[in-house]
């Protein structure tokens, strides 16, 4: 994942309810699964298994934010003990094969969050966040950062 990436998942995360969290987990989960696959087709074994392990730290983040006074949890924890079983598959055997079936369930459920995210009245998630501004940065490479806040 890229920095200007991270930096654009950090401001989201800034601005989203606990629900919009919840989706932009699913999009990076997937991100990093995605990740993956590119590290595989260019041969770098070691960064294809660090991605998946960095894909299945986020899926151990949506396991802990279950809440399981709902029915629905029970079926989302037997969802995220899949798509893990797959992704730790996917390592173990060096098969990007095993991650096509967990980044469609991800694209699909994290869609659904997405969908209801805006029906969330509860506010930004992230308590105390930083307001993000309009502008320009400068980097150590002399490069700019164009920082949106939507």
């Amino acid at each position: 994942m890229t920095s200007e990436k991270k930096q654009e998942y950090t401001r989201r995360i800034i601005e989203a309810n606990p629900t919009g969290i919840i989706a932009l987990t699913y999009e990076i989960a997937r991100g990093y699964y995605e990740d993956a696959v590119i590290a595989f087709k260019a041969g770098d074994r070691d960064t294809y298994r660090l991605e998946i392990s960095r894909g299945n730290k986020c899926i151990e983040q949506l396991i802990m934010s279950l809440d399981p006074s709902y029915t629905l949890s029970i079926y989302l924890l037997r969802i995220y003990n899949y798509i893990l079983e797959c992704a730790r598959k996917a390592s173990y055997m060096y098969d990007t094969g095993e991650l096509n079936e967990p980044m469609d369930i991800l694209k699909r459920i994290g869609g659904s969050f997405e969908e209801i995210a805006p029906q969330d009245k509860r506010g930004a998630g992230v308590q105390g966040g930083e307001e993000v501004y309009d502008g320009l940065t400068y980097n150590s490479k002399g490069r700019t950062n164009t920082t949106v806040k939507r």
